[in-house]
């Protein structure tokens, strides 16, 4: 199987969410992610911080990531899929979907391969 790395592009406001709401949302990533190992589509994943890190370029170097933007890369899934089609595929069923995020996909290549 290959490696891909979903990247998960946030723009839903969590403020603006209950409790109910949140646990609702939380239940249906455990779901999510359990129907992935089950199937061996799941490595890892996680979120990423917020509040810190930083933007780097050749010759300058800003903090971030920032908050004001539309969407910020708010965390990422590590899966196994035969090929981009799965991948896609298995992606779609991620809850942060339905609260407005975009997902990008991208093939790990595996630098240890013969």
């Amino acid at each position: 199987m290959k490696q891909f790395l979903l990247l998960i592009r946030q723009s839903a406001d969590y403020s603006n969410m209950s409790v109910e709401q949140m646990q609702e949302d939380i239940n249906n990533h455990i779901k999510w992610v359990e129907g992935l190992v089950q199937k061996g589509h799941f490595r890892e994943a996680n979120p990423l911080d917020g509040n810190s890190g930083a933007v780097l370029k050749q010759e300058s170097e800003t903090d971030g990531p920032y908050i004001e933007t539309k969407e910020c890369v708010s965390g990422y899934y590590f899966i196994l899929a035969k090929d981009l089609k799965q991948a896609k595929e298995l992606a779609r069923g991620c809850p942060d979907l339905a609260n407005g995020a975009t997902i990008e996909i991208r093939e790990v290549i595996d630098t240890d391969a013969e």
